[in-house]
């Protein structure tokens, strides 16, 4: 009797074929993340629209701030307190804006704009510690550009803040 099996030929269909189901499987699982990031910068935009227009309905100085965690980036909103006791900060959490959590491995870059303000002399508001991206509450804003990357790949255009607190897409 004859031993029966697969012939060299055999196997390398199949081996071949499970190549590309795999790669298939693969490509699909990353283009969601990228979906998933492609979502995350619309609500950014969304955001950006909805603070600016709270800023200066409210007459209140907000500022965007970024908080890196351990495998996603979350940004939240600080409101400026002019009047500081010894047991509040200049800068408090906003608690009309929840704290927003970005796609697995994406993050923001905001480059600021260079501006002057020749009137102005709060530096806490102006100055190199100060936030980056501000709404002075009077419809103005600090200018900056922000740039959302997801696996260090560049996710739509760059987004840009006016100092009227306009939000563009380039």
């Amino acid at each position: 009797m004859r031993a029966r099996g697969f012939t060299l030929v055999e196997v390398m269909v199949v081996i071949v074929v499970m190549g590309i189901l795999a790669s298939l499987l693969l490509m699909n699982i990353s283009g969601v993340d990228r979906r998933q990031a492609m979502q995350a910068r619309e609500l950014l935009i969304s955001d950006l629209k909805a603070i600016q227009r709270l800023a200066t309905e409210q007459g209140q100085v907000l500022a965007f701030d970024l908080r890196p965690q351990h495998n996603a980036m979350q940004y939240q909103l600080l409101q400026y307190q002019a009047q500081q006791t010894e047991q509040t900060q200049k800068w408090q959490t906003f608690e009309l804006f929840d704290i927003r959590t970005l796609a697995p491995e994406m993050r923001l870059d905001i480059t600021p704009i260079e501006q002057n303000y020749p009137n102005a002399n709060n530096l806490e508001l102006i100055g190199a510690q100060a936030p980056k991206l501000i709404w002075l509450g009077n419809g103005e804003a600090k200018p900056v550009r922000i740039q959302a990357y997801w696996q260090d790949q560049a996710i739509g255009a760059e987004i840009e803040i006016d100092y009227l607190g306009k939000v563009h897409e380039k």
